[in-house]
Parts: C-alpha cells; sequence; structure tokens
C-alpha cells in the first residue's frame, strides 16, 4: 500500500520532512566546520557500533541487510583515518538510508506490517537509525575530499556485499533477518509491484536498470562530494581574502 492509503501514512510524511531538512542541512551547514563535522561522525559511529554489537553479538543473528553491514562499516570508517574507507563507508551509509527513505516515504504500511512483536519500538529504532546513518554518511562526505583511488573502494564494497549476501543466502542458506534486500537482488519485490511475471525477459531488463540506477547513484555521490569541496575551497578563498585585507597583526587572530 502506497502513502495515503493507510492510517500510518504519517510516517512517510516525517521521513519526507526529514529527507527536506537533511536536503538544507547539506546545503547550508554540513562541510563549514570541520570539528562539527569530525565531532559528528564520530558520536554517530560509537552508537550505531554499541547498539548493532548489542544485537548482532556472538552467535545471536548475522547481518545481512545492507542497512545491517553498513551500520558496522560506517561505525569503523567513522573512527579509522583511512580515507578509502571512509569513502565506502559514507557511500554505503548514504545509500541505505536514501533506500529506506524512499520506500518509507512511498510505503509506511509495508514497514509497519513487516513487524510483528514489539513493532512500534522496533520501527522507531529502524527509523532513527537509518537517519542517523545517513546524516553520519553525509559529514563524512562533507569533511574529506575523495580521490578516484577513494571511489574505487565504493565499488569494491559494493562487490563485496553483493557477494557475502549471496554465499551467506543461497551457500549456507542462511536467511534470517533478510529483509527486503533479498526481494531487490532476486527482482520479485518489483515484479510484484509491477504485476509482472519472473520470465528471462524481465531479469534481463531488471538487471540492466538496476546497473544504471547504481551508477547513478555513484555518480550523484560523487557529486556531492565535489559539491562540497568546491564550497570549502571558496569558504577558503573568501576568508582569506577577507584577512589580507586587514593589517597584520589583526590577521594573525585570522588564521
Amino acid at each position: 500500500q502506497m502513502i495515503f492509503s493507510g492510517p500510518h501514512y504519517y510516517l512517510g510524511l516525517i521521513q519526507a520532512a526529514l529527507a527536506v531538512f537533511y536536503v538544507l542541512f547539506g546545503v547550508f551547514v554540513a562541510g563549514r566546520s570541520r570539528v562539527f563535522d569530525r565531532v559528528g561522525a564520530w558520536l554517530i559511529g560509537a552508537y550505531l557500533l554499541m547498539y548493532k554489537f548489542n544485537e548482532y553479538g556472538p552467535f545471536r543473528a548475522v547481518p545481512l541487510d545492507l542497512s545491517a553491514v553498513s551500520y558496522f562499516l560506517f561505525g569503523v570508517a567513522a573512527f579509522v583515518p583511512f580515507r578509502p574507507l571512509k569513502a565506502a563507508g559514507s557511500f554505503s551509509a548514504m545509500l541505505s538510508g536514501s533506500v529506506y527513505f524512499f520506500t518509507m516515504i512511498l510505503y509506511p504500511e509495508t514497514h509497519v506490517e513487516n513487524l510483528l512483536d514489539n513493532r512500534w519500538f522496533l520501527l522507531t529504532m529502524a527509523m532513527v537509525n537509518h537517519n542517523v546513518m545517513f546524516f553520519g554518511g553525509m559529514l563524512v562526505c562533507a569533511e574529506y575530499r575523495f580521490e578516484r583511488t577513494d571511489y574505487a573502494w565504493v565499488l569494491g564494497w559494493m562487490a563485496f556485499f553483493l557477494t557475502y549476501f549471496q554465499l551467506i543466502t543461497v551457500g549456507y542458506g542462511i536467511r534470517e533477518g533478510v529483509t527486503t534486500i533479498a526481494e531487490i537482488v532476486d527482482g520479485s519485490l518489483v515484479a510484484e509491484v509491477l504485476g509482472v511475471p519472473l520470465t528471462s525477459a524481465y531479469y534481463a531488463i531488471y538487471y540492466i536498470i538496476v546497473a544504471l540506477a547504481l551508477a547513478l547513484i555513484f555518480v550523484l555521490f560523487k557529486y556531492i562530494n565535489s559539491a562540497f569541496m568546491r564550497r570549502k575551497d571558496r569558504d577558503k578563498s573568501r576568508f582569506l581574502s577577507y584577512a589580507d585585507m586587514r593589517p597584520a597583526w589583526e590577521s594573525m587572530f585570522w588564521c
């Protein structure tokens, strides 16, 4: 059921409002203060690691969903001083958050129906964690200037995740905790929404479209990072120009 077709449409509206907030925050705030971006990423990384280690502790569950593994990847990337890892963590966090935003805005009833016991607590924490993770990914994207070699790690991470997912679910038959990612990978989710059969022609068209969509998202991520860096360069240029016009002794305090 799409938004406005059920009693929980307000969840989609809340998520849409948060998405607008992230756009405004990215345009006007993110990347302006290195201290804010870095400390914010550290706090979010620490929170996600502690929360998810408690959920996926030893012998409890295997993280399979893209969001589940992204929590750990971003949590580690927030602290490890290795830029390629930060690029992969930021991309994975923003991708996972964006997919959640899209589905929550359009299909809020599906999110509610998929949770059985204690569903409101789980639903609330799912919204909180996905939004927090996306926010953290944006802070990292706004802080670091990713190079061409860094983006190779982004592509490598996505290839690793898909291989890992297939190995665990198909090779070992572990499917506990698998949510919509399984239906996205095998194409059944879109086929169900469109009401079409799972034929060879459908799979060929579907995976071509998915590949193009991932390529577009990858290019968009590069563009966002470049936009943050261009704005940083402009701000730095204005700052230095203004400081150079002041007396030498005053300029010392502007450095």
